[in-house]
């Protein structure tokens, strides 16, 4: 239990350093954070939320953690429960990413359940939990019948899990009540496409933070960034009080996408040279503390952070001065653009009222032209006005691949390179929803795999607008989240998808119902979702599109297999009908010799299966297979 408010004003002139081990690359400590010193008046460290998997291999997984104080944390296991005699190597959680951390649990045995528990100051601390390796090649190879050393794999799959009773499922989510009981055993990962969190708790004061943490300071990226604090409470309070959500993450490992309520919903344009929208430039902000709190599970093309700074910009000049970085030393070129923070302490907050011109003057999305010194940049557009402590923020690209077995995927990033559509040309050449670097390495990444097939993990729908359910620009008949705002570059992709000839999967969220759409015969859309949310209304947020068959919206006809539809005489919270997908890959199947044994035969047109399950139930609601090409 925390000591008195009192306890904390006191004891501030007595302090003592964190712990200083080194953190783990993936959770890198600001050098200008390491004076920050915690009060002595504190109970000691703790593990407050976690733990949480990701990035599991045949041989590795890597364990999230977040303590009370910056420190350390190691993880004991081992495959029995009551003997986990193996020990990691220390994890240090950093204030500067609030207290979180991960290590890597490394030399596992493939396809091995193993059982964990966080340890803190010598003793276990938080529930255990338990997940299981990926199989591997050499593990399933067999000459004769599978040379190429196959196996089978289930990953669970959805979206939106909004715990905000006025809008979602509220705090008791049975769809991660079913999957907890019914698959946490049998998959191998899951796959959040997006919009794991919606907007609460985003005008917590940065001070009741600091006080909280009994820290003599705020973190650098806290003092740029004030409303970050925001985001981490709201991650900290959707793992309060999501029990079976937290379960879940404590016992599958998970790979991540951000969608728009991870940074702000309806956030549009974050590559639109000039843009000026306080939800625009809140990207970075949103992103970081995603990658504090589950963007560390995923695999990334770039290892670049976001860059954070305070510099000075002149009226009517183009350069801005940062006196305390050096450009020449970032890889500018692998990075994204240039944000002015909106400075305004509801920047991200989900509310209209505050979409006014209320922020900096000279916050807008600048282009990067060249590099004029260590610390002088020179912007595509003059500043507004004068400033010498105005917050800005040069974002991350948050792209990656993964291959499991004959399975490549692709985690794409659908928000932080996207340029702003129009509605009323929805095909204007050169408008791109993934910018040019992200797309010329998805299309170079997949023509090179020799996968046979290709799963593309993107957060928003490929063939069903998504062009209802609200919008807070001066136009709002602008609003449009899905690839039909993107039919140039949408086209592009299908059509040098047709020229791989494999099949290609586009699993997609953001919609707040599920379909299976046949695009062509190598090219399909699964949107699988919601996991925890208020379903949308095709008729008015899907462009009246029909529950099965034949739809056509813009240049291309699609068959819609199935769907998940919700008829328009439904009150808003009676529409509660949640979804969750699993998948199957099925590559083998065993026929040893003898009963009991192993012998796995590889299929000549090995199968991938969807499977739709009702979320309220558990029950099967729709499954689709595909197969390799006869």
């Amino acid at each position: 239990m925390r000591t008195t408010l009192a306890l904390f004003l006191l004891a501030l002139g007595s302090i003592v350093h964190a712990q200083d081990a080194p953190p783990p690359k993936h959770h890198v400590a600001d050098p200008a954070d390491a004076s920050i010193t915690i009060s002595t008046a504190r109970d000691p460290i703790r593990l407050t939320h976690g733990p949480m998997l990701g990035q599991p291999t045949a041989t590795s997984m890597r364990v999230w953690a977040r303590t009370s104080d910056p420190g350390q944390f190691e993880v004991h296991y081992g495959t029995a429960a009551d003997n986990m005699d193996l020990v990691s190597e220390p994890g240090q959680t950093t204030i500067g990413h609030d207290n979180t951390g991960v290590v890597d649990l490394v030399g596992l045995s493939s396809d091995t359940r193993y059982h964990y528990q966080v340890w803190v100051n010598a003793r276990p601390h938080g529930l255990p939990g338990s997940f299981r390796t990926l199989p591997s090649a050499d593990q399933s190879r067999n000459e004769t019948y599978n040379p190429d050393g196959l196996f089978n794999f289930r990953f669970q799959i959805g979206s939106c899990a909004n715990q905000n009773p006025l809008h979602g499922g509220g705090h008791r989510a049975t769809t991660y009540e079913h999957l907890g009981r019914d698959w946490a055993d049998k998959v191998h990962f899951h796959v959040m496409n997006g919009d794991w969190l919606y907007e609460e708790q985003r005008r917590y004061p940065p001070d009741a933070w600091q006080l909280v943490q009994g820290a003599s300071a705020k973190p650098r990226v806290a003092q740029i960034a004030p409303t970050i604090i925001g985001v981490w409470e709201n991650y900290k309070l959707y793992l309060d009080r999501g029990e079976s959500l937290s379960h879940w993450h404590r016992h599958v490992p998970s790979y991540f996408t951000f969608d728009d309520h991870e940074l702000v919903n309806d956030i549009w344009g974050s590559a639109e040279t000039g843009k000026r929208h306080r939800r625009t430039v809140f990207r970075d902000i949103g992103t970081q503390a995603w990658y504090d709190y589950l963007g560390w599970a995923n695999p990334t093309e770039y290892h670049h952070p976001i860059h954070f700074g305070k510099a000075t910009m002149r009226r009517d000049s183009d350069l801005l001065y940062d006196q305390n970085a050096d450009f020449t030393k970032m890889p500018l070129s692998e990075m994204g653009n240039l944000h002015v923070h909106w400075g305004t302490p509801e920047a991200g907050v989900n509310d209209m009222e505050f979409d006014d011109d209320a922020g900096h003057k000279n916050s807008y999305v600048y282009d990067i032209v060249e590099v004029i010194d260590p610390h002088t940049l020179r912007l595509h557009m003059p500043a507004k006005i004068d400033d010498t402590n105005v917050s800005y923020s040069i974002g991350r690209r948050s792209y990656g691949k993964k291959r499991v077995g004959n399975c490549e995927f692709y985690f794409i990033d659908t928000r932080g390179d996207r340029q702003m559509h129009d509605v009323t040309e929805r095909d204007k050449p050169g408008v791109s929803m993934l910018g040019r670097p992200q797309r010329e390495w998805l299309l170079r990444s997949m023509r090179e795999s020799d996968a046979d097939f290709r799963f593309v993990i993107s957060t928003v729908p490929f063939m069903i607008p998504h062009s209802g359910a609200g919008g807070f620009e001066a136009d709002a008949a602008n609003k449009e989240e899905a690839w039909t705002g993107f039919f140039d570059e949408r086209e592009f992709l299908i059509a040098e998808w047709e020229k791989i000839g494999k099949r290609v999967f586009v699993m997609t969220g953001d919609l707040h119902n599920s379909f299976a759409i046949k695009v062509t015969d190598n090219v399909w859309e699964f949107c699988c979702g919601p996991h925890n949310s208020v379903n949308h209304v095709p008729v008015n947020d899907e462009s009246d599109r029909p529950a099965t068959g034949k739809f056509k919206f813009g240049p291309r006809e699609c068959d819609i297999r199935w769907s998940s539809y919700i008829l328009p005489d439904l009150p808003r919270l009676e529409r509660l009908y949640p979804y969750f997908c699993v998948v199957q890959v099925n590559n083998v199947f065993n026929m040893p010799q003898k009963l009991g044994g192993k012998r796995l035969v590889a299929y000549p047109h090995p199968q991938v299966v969807f499977q739709y399950y009702d979320g309220r139930t558990g029950e099967l609601a729709y499954a689709e297979s595909i197969s390799t090409e006869r």
